[in-house]
């Protein structure tokens, strides 16, 4: 909000006109897939959001949290991107992940590019998550990921789905 607020101060400075900056505030519409509310099923909240890098998945997590207070968090997160499949991140993805209180780990996208030492391993970040007391999976089938949380979300519950591509 603060940022916001000093977008306005600076468009006045330099001299934008208070209707142009009201009209310019009455019609903004934000950015897409940050936070993204792309309905609301059952009661169930359904976010979609760009998060694909550690820092991001935190505050992703975390923004929600705030946004629907109270409400059970579940993430489905896909690793896509370089950054997201690479081990040297996979710790600093299960802690980011660690917010929720539901995670669900999509599958790998092209995991032939990686072995064993330079790729994440979803079972690893699931069993460390599940060590903190969050209940996670590796589901890598998109499919069964809807089915589950069809059957699972309820009334209240938020569903952020996390990824950098058309996940």
């Amino acid at each position: 909000m603060r940022n916001f607020l000093a977008a306005i101060a600076a468009a006045y400075s330099v001299g934008v006109p208070w209707e142009s900056l009201a009209e310019g505030v009455r019609t903004f519409r934000s950015v897409r897939r940050r936070l993204e509310v792309r309905g609301a099923p059952r009661g169930v909240t359904v976010i979609d959001d760009f998060a694909h890098h550690p820092t991001a998945v935190r505050e992703s997590i975390a923004a929600a949290r705030q946004r629907w207070l109270g409400r059970r968090l579940i993430a489905v997160f896909e690793p896509r991107s370089y950054t997201a499949q690479r081990r040297d991140f996979q710790g600093a993805f299960t802690a980011a992940l660690g917010g929720a209180d539901r995670v669900i780990i999509g599958a790998l996208f092209h995991p032939e590019r990686y072995d064993a030492r330079t790729g994440m391993d979803p079972a690893e970040v699931v069993a460390g998550l599940q060590a903190t007391g969050v209940e996670a999976d590796h589901t890598p089938d998109v499919d069964r990921i809807v089915a589950d949380l069809a059957a699972s979300a309820r009334a209240g519950d938020v569903g952020l789905i996390m990824s950098n591509g058309g996940f």
